[in-house]
């Protein structure tokens, strides 16, 4: 009996010691999906790792996940196919032909909550926006297939993604997603309701092979083949012209239109947040070029520098500028609210004249009773949105990690001594002739 004893327990190490992440159980199927979907609308929440406690008052699995942007997009899908025990099957970056699977058995050790994080961790080590064209392919524009659960990409170019929390009765995407995160980033995501400017999607490769746009999961069987030959499979996002593509996308999904006020709101709304999450991503390259006296290698100027960043806020102040000028033409703002009209003018005082006329014709913005988004952006400072956007239409704020604070922020022009002295990448600079 004793031998007979060791041999079960043997035979129980021997399986323990070939433990998936998880076992699935289920298989994916359009019941599956449409639960996927409904999971991401309802619970894919910008505190979804950084909230220590659940809802029901038991501790959160996923707290202290640190992600930047392909592994926000990734870990949507690995953690609603865990929950729900369904295989989590992508194509292995590393090897062609080959994929990885929620039946890697390297933690075997360890509970299933931590194989699931570290397959989580192995993953962000993995995966980049550059593999994300495999495991996903381009959707018709359509709320069947454009819905929560898929994601947009840019070009390589800019390699950033945004996952689809949903797509919102007006149309437009809401959107949950993270930037590139350095060692004193925080766990929480970011969202916006609002388009990113497709100029900037599409930089450099309007076209399939280029893989921005709306996109969705690849399921296995259509893993290591042509996009083409995925069930699903369109090319029509690609199809309409640059300059008609959010407005032609938002009225194929649209439910309903958003008045003059409502889309004004969301667009301010939107530009603030893009403000007031600037000052966290700054600090962080403060902190560290504080710490840090040697000029930075690629990647840690990568890490703490901000085109991108900056570049979407631009873009945001420009979609708000010409939604603005648009209504002024239609109707003459008569929708508005006052108190909007009287926001907006303090950010916009030459609407009618174009963007670099406004710039060379605007001073420096003191805060007032219309003064909108106030933030403190160093210590003892802060400005107003109308403020941001005179220093960044001017240039004068940096996008360079070797500048200190007041380079950041425009309060002086750069590039600083530092700056001039290290070798920097991909500097930004805005263009007001995007009218």
């Amino acid at each position: 009996m004793f031998r007979n004893l060791i041999l079960l327990v043997s035979l129980f190490l021997g399986v323990s010691a070939q433990a998936a992440v998880w076992t699935d159980v289920n298989q994916w199927s359009p019941a599956y999906e449409a639960r996927f979907n409904e999971w991401v609308r309802t619970e894919w929440r910008v505190d979804f790792f950084s909230r220590k406690s659940l809802p029901n008052g038991q501790s959160n699995p996923y707290y202290g996940m640190r992600v930047d942007c392909a592994d926000t997009v990734y870990s949507m899908r690995i953690i609603f196919a865990f929950e729900n025990r369904l295989p989590f099957v992508i194509q292995d970056p590393t090897a062609s032909g080959k994929t990885l699977s929620n039946k890697m058995s390297r933690w075997d050790s360890q509970s299933e909550i931590n194989r699931l994080r570290q397959f989580l961790w192995f993953m962000y080590e993995t995966v980049s926006t550059r593999s994300l064209p495999n495991d996903t392919y381009p959707v018709a524009i359509s709320r069947d297939t454009i819905r929560s659960g898929a994601l947009i990409m840019t070009t390589k170019k800019n390699h950033h993604s945004w996952t689809v929390k949903e797509i919102l009765p007006i149309g437009v995407p809401h959107l949950v997603y993270n930037s590139v995160v350095g060692s004193a980033s925080g766990y929480g995501l970011q969202e916006r309701q609002s388009w990113p400017n497709p100029d900037w999607v599409f930089e450099g490769e309007f076209s399939v092979s280029g893989n921005a746009g709306f996109r969705y999961w690849r399921p296995e069987s259509s893993l290591n083949r042509p996009v083409w030959e995925v069930p699903g499979y369109s090319d029509e996002q690609y199809r309409i012209p640059l300059n008609k593509w959010v407005r032609y996308v938002q009225n194929r999904l649209a439910l309903r239109q958003e008045t003059d006020n409502q889309m004004i709101t969301r667009l301010l709304k939107t530009t603030c947040e893009g403000f007031t999450g600037r000052v966290t991503s700054v600090n962080e390259g403060l902190a560290y070029l504080k710490s840090n006296s040697r000029c930075m290698d690629y990647a840690t100027y990568d890490t703490y520098s901000t085109p991108n960043r900056d570049r979407r806020i631009f873009d945001d102040f420009m979609a708000l500028r010409r939604a603005y000028r648009e209504i002024l033409h239609i109707n003459g703002g008569n929708q508005l609210d006052a108190t909007v009209v009287t926001q907006l003018n303090k950010i916009f005082p030459a609407i009618n004249q174009s963007a670099a006329t406004e710039t060379a014709q605007m001073g420096p913005s003191v805060q007032t009773g219309a003064s909108v988004c106030v933030t403190a952006y160093l210590p003892g400072k802060a400005m107003d949105l109308a403020e941001f956007k005179r220093r960044i239409f001017a240039g004068l704020i940096s996008n360079n990690p070797h500048d200190d604070g007041a380079y950041r922020w425009g309060e002086v022009r750069g590039p600083s001594q530092r700056a001039r002295s290290c070798q920097s990448w991909d500097p930004w600079s805005p263009d007001l002739s995007q009218e």
